[in-house]
């Protein structure tokens, strides 16, 4: 079986529905929409309620009377103490949570945005080689979070292969920095491909407030500059090190000359703060931990 399964098994989806229905009188699309996933040896610390003595249907209905509550952990084998209600989903940025071998975490997929892509820092895989083609990644369900307690791999989800087979509406682009988000761009997503969503002419919306009405743009795109190892790169203006003015790159370490470019391991995923372009050299940078790729469907 999957570590990462749904909890309703299709043989009893009905059982289900009809429990749902009659306890909380929701509509079969409702109940659709709080379909509880699962996910294995896991347990979030983000607890505001623990309850005795429940199964997990009984510990998942109880979450959803509870508007604070995203998610439950689950622990099998016992008859006291097993169900604890949680205020953050494991897919979240600044969630606390922790491998442990008789807990399973179940959470409500209901978010519009599914991530699709994510970079860690250091992580030693060229970027684009993991975008592109997969070289390092992994989409087991222990990759799937941002923060993972136990992948050593990227996260890559099979859709970038069949993109244009999805009806994707928007794309957004986001980099953390110890478990928040630093920065952000959406882009429209329709008619797009793998590649040709990460563009100037795409934009909707960003964190950083001049991205859009800037004209002049050396770089905006995923490859980016191969001959100095520079991805997911958007960049106004080549000066020199010291004149260097962009938003974001994710550097492979090909070229080391100068000080954004420098890093203890490979990737470094360099971006401007304060929510504008930066010359790099005088108004400094942030380092972010993850960058991360979400789609919305339509």
């Amino acid at each position: 079986m999957s570590r990462h399964s749904y909890i309703f098994d299709p043989a009893h989806f009905k059982i289900y529905l009809l429990l749902f229905i009659s306890v909380f009188g929701d509509t079969k699309e409702e109940v659709r929409s709080k379909i509880f996933r699962k996910l294995e040896t896991y347990r979030i610390n983000n607890i505001f309620k623990t309850m005795n003595s429940l199964t997990e249907v009984q510990c998942c209905a109880q979450c959803l009377e509870e508007d604070s509550c995203v998610s439950t952990n689950f622990r099998t084998n016992s008859t006291s103490q097993n169900c604890n209600l949680n205020s953050m989903s494991p897919l979240e940025a600044n969630v606390s949570i922790e491998n442990s071998a008789n807990w399973s975490v179940f959470y409500l997929d209901n978010d519009s945005w599914k991530l699709v892509f994510r970079l860690t820092a250091g992580g030693g895989t060229d970027t684009y080689e993991a975008w592109k083609n997969g070289v390092g990644t992994n989409n087991s369900d222990d990759c799937m979070m941002l923060y993972p307690p136990l992948c050593t791999s990227y996260y890559r989800h099979e859709l970038l292969d069949e993109w244009g087979k999805w009806n994707i509406e928007q794309v957004k682009f986001a980099l953390y920095e110890n478990h928040t988000e630093a920065a952000y761009i959406i882009f429209n997503g329709t008619g797009s491909d793998f590649e040709s969503w990460f563009s100037k002419e795409r934009l909707l919306e960003s964190s950083w407030a001049d991205i859009i009405g800037t004209n002049q743009m050396l770089y905006f795109s995923i490859k980016g500059d191969s001959v100095l190892g520079r991805q997911f790169f958007i960049q106004e203006y080549y000066g020199g090190c010291p004149g260097d003015r962009g938003w974001t790159m994710a550097v492979s370490g090909i070229f080391r000359g100068c000080s954004f470019d420098k890093h203890p391991s490979y990737p470094g995923i360099v971006y401007a703060m304060n929510g504008t372009k930066s010359t790099y050299y005088s108004t400094g940078y942030g380092v972010a931990d993850v960058l991360a790729v979400y789609v919305k469907f339509k």
